[in-house]
């Protein structure tokens, strides 16, 4: 019996979500775009849940789409190819696209090597851990094409000389260089990663939920905006906390009168 291609775990609050694939080097198949964002979604849907974590069965984290898949095949004409592969781009766009969005923090825990696609599911994460023996890459100049889909989350997190790097060398970058790159927050000893990821998304789930969420919504808002229309985002939306959400009334009240606030589930 075929085992699924993510399993699920939750842990006081943090939702860990492991791609199970691991003799395929966790390819992002239709099949495993499908199943990551059908948990997903059921993670930000539950209230209990305040994290999501993605990691990864065996050495690599995830080699990025299924390179079998994106081969046309012998029968198939060139319009049906044409759809399939739009079909796996948009929607692994999707999959991308709801992790920004989503209105709970996304943490990747990379243990092994990430590269195209995968790189790029690590940059769509809001943070990122990795093991100090990790490694990057997006390798597509080295099969004569080029990463432009995963340089559209990882130009967002690095400086473009450094994205330009590693879509026009195709070289695989170490946990430091990812670091220094601002693809990852750090990295940590191999065995030791689990216990720090969850360590980080613990401290996270006892911050207000309401605020998390409005918070990264309105951070990934401004960051593409101009100077002053950023400003007038972040305005209204410091605003709103002050004065009406539930949380930010008891989180100041909590101050003034030194005891632990006591956060809504919303």
């Amino acid at each position: 019996m075929e085992t699924s291609p993510v399993t699920v775990e939750t842990i006081d609050r943090v939702y860990w979500l492991t791609l199970n694939r691991p003799e395929q080097r966790n390819p992002l198949s239709l099949e495993m775009i499908r199943a990551l964002t059908g948990a997903l979604k059921e993670a930000y849907a539950d209230s209990a849940i305040r994290v999501v974590v993605i990691t990864a069965e065996g050495p690599v984290f995830s080699a990025g789409h299924d390179l079998k898949e994106m081969m046309q095949g012998e029968t198939e004409s060139a319009n049906d190819y044409r759809d399939r592969i739009d079909l796996i781009l948009d929607q692994c766009a999707a999959l991308m696209t709801g992790i920004v969005t989503a209105p709970k923090p996304v943490i990747a825990s990379v243990q092994g090597t990430a590269t195209a696609a995968g790189c790029q599911l690590v940059s769509t994460c809001d943070l990122a851990i990795a093991a100090s023996d990790a490694r990057f890459c997006t390798p597509g100049v080295n099969i004569g094409t080029f990463c432009t889909t995963p340089l559209v989350g990882i130009g967002r997190n690095l400086s473009r000389k450094h994205a330009m790097e590693m879509a026009l060398t195709g070289d695989m970058f170490s946990a430091k260089d990812a670091r220094k790159f601002g693809l990852i927050n750090r990295h940590v000893a191999p065995e030791d990663l689990r216990s720090e990821t969850q360590a980080l998304a613990e401290k996270i789930a006892s911050r207000s939920p309401q605020s998390i969420r409005d918070g990264k919504a309105a951070f990934y808002a401004q960051i593409e905006m101009p100077l002053e229309q950023a400003f007038a985002q972040a305005n209204r939306v410091m605003r709103e906390a002050l004065i009406a959400t539930e949380d930010g009334v008891e989180g100041r009240r909590a101050f003034v009168e030194k005891r632990s606030p006591r956060w809504s589930d919303t």
